[in-house]
């Protein structure tokens, strides 16, 4: 998708700034939920893909321009000084997210093609409304008045928890023999997923670090394999996939800052 596709698919002009793309992304994230689409779950579940493949074209052209044209800017949030009843909440939410992935991993929501039957699936499905529910909360949080640490800390596992649920809705494709380009892209796209759960399992629910980096070997590989299929097999079925993984990887990396902070500090 080219930038121009991607402004008028996020219903913006190429003026908008990153804070309007995620306004604009999270709306439209809650427009295609397949909650609300229950009759067209397949056309929601294209959406949300496209969805995903706008935001990273346009964030990257933004952030891009961005570093070029570079002044300082006031900060999104005043800083009105630590609040104990914002933290508290911070904390509650975050364990919510934390129940979310523990499930996630130990009910095995992984195996795209077993989350689709039977118990399992209501528990797939019972787990996507809880995580949507937090993420909204989260949003909400982001107006509360308290320190520019804590407003950015809401901001990690917003996003986290935003890029954790889009890789929730990614659907298994039908069984079949992939060969040739095909083949090799999907060795790539599987190897780096597989590097990143392992990132966020072992990140998140057991805090592993090396040197105080949280996961910083799972990370780098799971980065390289998407990378590699995206420069390498621009027209391969994986590429949505692949956006949505390296979303995810950049929100993760993006709350490990904080999480490594606290491992500093200890």
């Amino acid at each position: 998708m080219n930038v121009t596709t991607a402004f008028e698919f996020l219903k913006l002009d190429q003026s908008a700034s990153l804070k309007e793309a995620n306004l604009s992304y999270k709306r439209l994230l809650m427009q295609y939920h397949p909650d609300r689409n229950k009759d067209r779950s397949e056309w929601s579940h294209q959406m949300t893909v496209r969805l995903t493949e706008a935001y990273t074209a346009v964030t990257l052209y933004l952030a891009s321009i961005q570093e070029l044209t570079a002044t300082p800017e006031k900060p999104e949030h005043p800083d009105s000084g630590y609040s104990i009843s914002m933290q508290s909440r911070i904390g509650n939410l975050y364990d919510r997210v934390l129940s979310e992935i523990n499930q996630y991993f130990t009910y095995g929501m992984d195996k795209l093609y077993l989350r689709q039957e039977g118990i399992l699936r209501h528990r797939y499905r019972a787990s996507l409304k809880r995580l949507a529910q937090v993420i909204e909360e989260l949003e909400y949080t982001l107006q509360w008045p308290g320190s520019s640490l804590q407003h950015g800390q809401a901001r990690a596992i917003l996003d986290f928890s935003a890029g954790f649920y889009e890789n929730m809705l990614i659907k298994p494709k039908p069984h079949c023999v992939y060969s040739g380009t095909e083949a090799k892209a999907q060795r790539y796209f599987n190897q780096g997923s597989i590097a990143l759960d392992e990132s966020i399992c072992r990140g998140i629910l057991e805090l592993y670090n090396e040197n105080g980096l949280i996961c910083p070997g799972t990370r780098n590989k799971a980065e390289k394999n998407f990378l590699f299929l995206l420069t390498n097999y621009p027209k391969s079925s994986f590429v949505p996939e692949t956006l949505i993984k390296l979303y995810l990887l950049k929100a993760f990396s993006g709350l490990c800052e904080y999480l490594e902070q606290a491992l500093t500090s200890q």
